[in-house]
């Protein structure tokens, strides 16, 4: 994977699947969607629900948290 692309628009996941990115989509509930349902690599409603090890990325850790 070279590049991974977080985009709540479709015409960003247009662009980012034509630029030959993988695309994650975090939809704005006001959105029709249902036009990219065929190009979008993975859609979840938060971004807090990404997992990166689902991607072969190191897990998450927020040092900033004590």
């Amino acid at each position: 994977m070279q590049c991974l692309v977080f985009e709540d628009a479709t015409l960003g996941i247009q662009a980012a699947k034509a630029a030959g990115m993988h695309a994650i989509l975090v939809p704005d509930s006001r959105l029709d969607t249902s036009s990219i349902d065929d190009i979008v690599d993975q859609a979840i409603p938060s971004i807090e629900q990404f997992v990166p090890e689902e991607w072969g990325l190191p897990p998450y850790k927020d040092d900033t948290k004590t």
